[in-house]
């Protein structure tokens, strides 16, 4: 499985995540060690961050 580092910007914290889903402007991950699945999205597919919302917090992640 492919994996990705996400961001959460309110904490400032950069966590490992398994990519379960990747397309031009949609990203699913699983946060390492937790059950948290993230859906993060571009608006467009030229955008260089994907960007999502979970229980009130924002993360980011290049899906690289």
């Amino acid at each position: 499985m492919k994996k990705t580092k996400v961001t959460c910007l309110d904490t400032e914290k950069t966590l490992d995540a398994d990519i379960l889903k990747k397309s031009s402007k949609l990203l699913e991950v699983v946060v390492e060690g937790s059950n948290l699945k993230l859906k993060l999205t571009k608006k467009t597919p030229d955008e260089k961050i994907y960007i999502g919302r979970a229980s009130g917090l924002e993360f980011t992640s290049t899906g690289e």
